[in-house]
């Protein structure tokens, strides 16, 4: 199995000069750069974008005897299930790319898949989380970011921990969702006391009658499965009627951009599965953040790390493969690669699911985070 480190590399970002490449590749890229979820689709890019000004500022990557320039050629899907088909037979077809990055959507990503088959172009995916898209035995697929089934289960292994029952949900009325509400369900005991499961359309802003019915079922807890600007719409909503119930997110409500949306009282003991804290005290982690804020100017974010990683991902299978046009023969090697990213060691299982850590993080009374799961990497406020 192959390895590739990345903490050397991103040490010495951009300060090793740009050495003569003899070619460029291009890797194509799906995600949503305009509508509703056009701010997660920065972070993406932003993730993207850092790996390529890093590879290309060190002089490249080299496949066999020639030395190669790093480009991206984009595709705005807008979280639209066909034109992300669109795009994904665009990028095989006319671009011929030799792998694809993205998506966003777990119902584009779904749609993009067979045509990544089809047409023998590996598809990465970095951010999309619904666990049926690693379930339909295809071998042009790969995930570096954790599922919900894994998410799910390192959060229900917390929550059996704490005062929780009657636990209640607000989740989105999608797969993502859905799943995740159905799947912590299964994951938890038998007898385990929900309350209310209640699920919002993207765009719906008023909460009102979701909580009433949380406060009928007198809920310990509520999950949250939803993005931050739901998220943010539905805790000060809840936290303005009066609940005062254990308030349990995703990974898009532990950051400093979530919380210039409320502030350290609204969020204080709200707890969150994650998949990068931004400030871990780690030292992958730190290398990555310190670049990210220099770069980007603010803190940074678990879909820019997943992605960052899903670049250098795709350089190490192109170089194991020994070609930069043969997408059969690069399936081949991301099948059998492991990468020391920031996120964690990436491998792909026969499924081409990766297993990063994921850590469970609580938001602190001075609107910092602590880490607080896996109890092996626990660190207090101003690590999460």
């Amino acid at each position: 199995m192959r390895k590739l480190l990345l903490t050397t590399a991103l040490a010495a970002a951009f300060m090793a000069p740009a050495a003569y490449a003899d070619e460029t590749v291009t890797i194509g890229i799906v995600t949503a750069q305009t509508g509703p979820l056009a701010a997660p689709g920065k972070f993406q890019m932003n993730g993207f974008n850092l790996a390529v000004d890093e590879i290309n500022g060190n002089g490249g990557f080299q496949v066999g005897d020639t030395t190669y320039m790093l480009e991206l050629k984009v595709y705005d899907t807008r979280c639209n299930a066909a034109e992300g088909a669109s795009a994904m037979q665009r990028l095989a077809t006319v671009d011929q790319v030799p792998i694809v990055l993205g998506e966003l959507c777990s119902p584009v990503a779904a749609a993009e898949a067979p045509i990544a088959q089809d047409f023998q172009v590996p598809l990465v995916v970095t951010v999309p989380t619904a666990s049926s898209l690693t379930e339909q035995g295809n071998p042009y697929f790969f995930r570096v970011n954790a599922n919900s089934g894994q998410l799910n289960e390192a959060l229900a292994a917390f929550v059996e921990t704490i005062d929780s029952e009657p636990l209640s949900f607000i989740a989105w009325n999608n797969d993502t969702g859905r799943g995740g509400a159905n799947g912590m369900r299964e994951l938890l005991p038998e007898d385990f006391e929900f309350g209310y499961i209640g699920f919002f359309n993207v765009g719906e802003v008023d909460f009102a009658n979701h909580i009433t019915n949380i406060r009928n079922e007198d809920s310990k807890a509520i999950m949250l499965l939803m993005d931050e600007e739901p998220g943010a719409l539905a805790i000060r909503q809840i936290r303005d009627a009066g609940l005062d119930a254990k308030l349990i997110g995703t990974l898009a409500m532990g950051s400093n951009r979530f919380l210039d949306r409320l502030n350290a009282e609204y969020l204080n003991g709200m707890v969150q599965y994650s998949s990068f804290p931004p400030n871990a005290p780690m030292e992958r982690i730190k290398n990555f953040s310190d670049t990210y804020r220099e770069k980007y100017g603010e803190e940074s974010h678990g879909f820019a790390a997943q992605s960052y990683d899903g670049v250098f991902v795709a350089v190490e299978a192109m170089k194991a493969a020994g070609t930069t046009t043969d997408g059969a023969a690069i399936r081949d090697a991301l099948a059998e690669i492991s990468v020391d990213g920031v996120i964690g060691t990436i491998s792909f299982d026969e499924k081409g699911q990766a297993s990063p850590p994921v850590y469970i993080t609580e938001w602190c009374e001075d609107g910092s985070r602590k880490i607080i799961a896996p109890e092996d990497l626990a660190a207090d406020c101003g690590a999460g």
